[in-house]
């Protein structure tokens, strides 16, 4: 551990192996003097002293461009002289300004600046030092180099994470984080016939090993093929995956909870695995939501529904022990004919809105065009909402299917997915109307490729209110997808200064091999501090793999 000497010679201090006992006269969380503890020496009077502290202790600076950072002396025991102020230990690519604090002066900034080509680097603890002849003291500041937003974060392990699972095929369909920030990807690999699989990544992408099997999980669900295509973390660390096995009646509806190491936990279900059917016909899941009272709903399609003409809207409510909430629809099961003469009513994305204190299911989803119901607590469609609780015909297309949907602080939901293979957005007040001030009279197309297809697959609301939306886009005459995020804001326009006028296309693959977006997450880091967008989905080299790209905000 390295030592310091501290302000004068006649006062030394050794650390500590304790990391709360600071040597540098400071609270060495906020940076203000601290009173002299039992024990510790002080300098004599009249030999003179200074106390250095910083406004923020994080510094993010951007690739060709300065950051600032105000540094302030205090002077004690008769101590009036200048200060020279250095930093000590900078990024690749990073210099400090030469900076003097004059003797009649308390502070002053100290800049930094970063070139052009610096890399992107993780957070780095820098020692700001101030010297004045024989005193000196420090305090640490992280910085962080980062790139303009909607560029590839290269800090994230080069910025594109793949990862081959079970050498064959592997798709990954969603993403969450942990509470100490680390990644949870969950999808299926084919290596197997196919099964759940669920990788674990550290907050900077490497893969946690302390998690199944070299970070990695599989888990054999059904009897044949499982796809997993939804993943939540609970209040206590545990991970519930949600999506579709196969069985001896065909598709069901399955979900497994998995302890945080990665184990199954023994409590859910039978042996950490729910598996339910509601019919003889194929029953598919797509998202997954966790109540507030630790009950888990699960939608998707079934065929067991009123149209009998199709696949309907399909939820499941399983209690916190993986039984089916006997207080929901039939049994636990719910399904529910949406658009009249539609084929095919599937649900792809759930959230939990409340509405006068209680917390009600939103469901959107459809092919053709976007479907979006609500339904109360005991599974009945909410006649609040829309027309009977159902919200249909937003875009009038024949091509189509909302994806993904979001909630916001106001309450409004926010619906995205694709018309007619163009980037499409719509927004809802609570009571099922458009929000007329947004977009075109409440809704949005956006076409990435404009003589080419793209669609949306995932949705977030940032800490500004803009909305960013991933997926994938086919380029010129290709049919290889590449993967696309775009920011917009909060009225629904394109935010330019995100990427190329608000859209930013990855070729996560190989060049001519597909990658698909799949799942977008907001990932905070409190050492820059800022979020960094993550993308999960798939790429393809000789096969497909997971593949997680991270994106400066």
């Amino acid at each position: 551990m390295k030592h310091r000497v501290r302000l004068t010679l006649a006062s030394l201090c050794l650390i500590s192996l304790f990391p709360e006992l600071a040597c540098s006269g400071s609270d060495p969380k906020t940076g203000a003097p601290a009173d002299p503890g039992p024990g510790e020496i002080t300098n004599p009077p009249g030999e003179g002293r200074f106390l250095l502290s910083l406004e923020s202790s994080k510094l993010p600076v951007l690739q060709g461009d300065s950051a600032r950072v105000r540094v302030t002396v205090e002077r004690e025991d008769g101590f009036k002289g200048a200060v020279e102020v250095s930093a000590e230990g900078l990024p690749e690519g990073v210099t400090a300004r030469a900076l003097t604090i004059a003797a009649g002066e308390t502070s002053a900034e100290l800049e930094l600046s970063a070139l052009a080509s610096a890399p992107h680097s993780l957070p780095i603890s820098v020692e700001i030092r101030g010297k004045a002849e024989k005193l000196e003291d420090s305090r640490e500041l992280t910085v962080t180099v980062y790139g303009p937003p909607g560029s590839v974060d290269t800090s994230f392990q080069g910025g594109k994470v793949m990862v081959p699972v079970g050498g064959t095929d592997a798709y990954a369909y969603a993403m969450a984080a942990q509470s100490d920030g680390k990644v949870l990807v969950a999808g299926t690999s084919h290596d197997h016939r196919g099964d759940f699989t669920v990788l674990r990544l550290t907050r900077d992408g490497a893969l946690d090993t302390s998690f199944g099997s070299g970070g990695v999980v599989t888990t054999e669900v059904g009897e044949d093929s499982d796809i997993a295509r939804a993943i939540a973390v609970d209040d206590t660390g545990r991970i519930v995956v949600a999506g579709t096995a196969s069985g001896a009646t065909g598709l069901d509806f399955a979900v497994v909870r998995y302890l945080p190491d990665g184990k199954l936990d023994p409590s859910f279900g039978s042996k950490g695995k729910t598996i339910v059917s509601f019919g003889d016909d194929a029953d598919t899941a797509y998202a997954v939501a966790l109540q507030s009272d630790g009950k888990i709903v699960v939608g998707g399609d079934s065929s067991r529904g009123s149209s009998q003409s199709g696949l309907d809207f399909a939820l499941l409510r399983l209690d916190a022990d993986g039984q089916p909430d006997a207080g929901f629809g039939d049994a636990g099961l719910v399904t529910s004919s949406i658009a009249k003469l539609s084929a095919r009513d599937s649900i792809y994305a759930l959230a939990l809105q409340d509405v006068g204190g209680e917390e009600r299911i939103v469901a959107a989803g459809g092919e053709g065009d976007f479907m979006i119901a609500r339904f109360g607590s005991d599974g009945t469609l909410d006649g609040s909402f829309g027309e009977g609780g159902k919200v249909t015909g937003l875009f009038g297309s024949t091509i189509g299917a909302a994806r993904a949907l979001a909630i916001t602080p106001a309450g409004d939901i926010v619906v995205g997915g694709h018309a007619q293979h163009d980037f499409a957005l719509a927004k809802l007040q609570k009571s099922g109307a458009l929000v007329r001030h947004f977009g075109q009279d409440g809704t949005v197309l956006t076409p990435v490729s404009k003589d080419n297809w793209d669609e949306a697959q995932a949705l977030s609301i940032d800490a500004d209110g803009r909305l960013l939306v991933a997926g994938w886009t086919y380029e010129g005459n290709s049919s290889s997808g590449n993967t696309t995020l775009v920011r917009y804001l909060a009225g629904g326009a394109l935010d330019a200064t995100f990427g190329d006028a608000g859209i930013v296309i990855t070729k996560v693959a190989a060049t001519n091999k597909p990658d698909q977006g799949s799942a977008l997450l907001l990932s905070p880091d409190e050492r820059v501090p800022s979020e960094r967008i993550l993308v999960a989905g798939f790429a393809s080299e000789s096969f497909s793999q997971f593949a997680v790209t991270r994106f400066w905000r």
